[in-house]
């Protein structure tokens, strides 16, 4: 059987690229590291080192993360923190005129011209912190010096002492007539199908960090979904049917 039946369409090219890191490491036998992977890209890497004698291990910094780097690596390798290559960073800014945000500070770096496979969490609470690759420290250092107007100052700090975000989720139990991606959207936004639709047609939905725009599209448990504009949202469980052969759903969403 092959490997692609277990995934999507939608993430066959991101399974053949992790494939040949796996296959290289297997033929080098000698440990490689990935960029920052999102989770369902962990999980596709960790399915595909499960099926060979190699290990695969994740680091983003301390606590929960969600963006994080992989090493995979043969029997011999004895793992450390710097194999990952990850550094992190707080930002000092003027809080008591300025509020900032995920957006704001993704997109001040996204400007800078970082690519978003060598940035980590960007973590907003107390104080705001950023994780990235590396050999982008003097980048960052030079060229992140305002945000929003407000001058900023970056302080590097150990991974390991990454603070957990302030994140408020919201759960909801509902039923649905289908799984489809718009009548999934239509609920978690409390709009109509057929706004749902624009938004998915347009390129303003995201799947376990894929652009979806196909209304059709069929979710499952535990898919993370990106509405651009709203937030984040997650699919946490599928339920039985109803009588009225409706699926029974709960889901999180995180909006602005």
């Amino acid at each position: 059987m092959s490997i692609y039946q277990h995934f999507r369409q939608e993430e066959i090219e991101t399974v053949k690229l992790l494939e040949q890191l796996v296959a290289q490491v297997e033929s080098q036998y000698a440990p490689m590291l990935t960029h920052f992977l999102d989770p369902r890209q962990q999980f596709i890497l960790t399915t595909l080192v499960n099926r060979t004698e190699l290990h695969v291990c994740f680091f983003g910094g301390s606590g929960d993360r969600e963006r994080m780097r992989a090493l995979i690596y043969p029997d011999y390798y004895v793992l450390q923190d710097e194999d990952f290559e990850v550094s992190a960073f707080q930002i000092k800014y003027a809080e008591k005129f300025v509020t900032l945000t995920h957006r704001n500070v993704l997109g001040a770096l996204m400007q800078l011209g970082f690519k978003r496979d060598y940035l980590g969490d960007i973590i907003i609470g107390d104080t705001i912190q950023i994780v990235i690759a590396t050999h982008l420290n003097e980048y960052i250092k030079q060229h992140l010096t305002k945000l929003k107007g407000s001058s900023v100052k970056l302080i590097q700090i150990d991974p390991n002492a990454l603070t957990n975000p302030v994140e408020t989720y919201q759960s909801f139990d509902a039923t649905v007539s289908s799984l489809r991606l718009d009548n999934i959207i239509s609920e978690m936004m409390r709009k109509s199908r057929a706004v749902a639709q624009k938004h998915i047609e347009t390129g303003n939905i995201k799947v376990n960090h894929v652009i979806i725009d196909k209304v059709s599209f069929v979710l499952e448990s535990g898919d993370t979904i990106s509405i651009k504009g709203y937030g984040r949202a997650q699919l946490i469980e599928i339920g039985d049917l109803t009588k009225k052969q409706k699926y029974r759903i709960t889901y999180k969403t995180l909006f602005n």
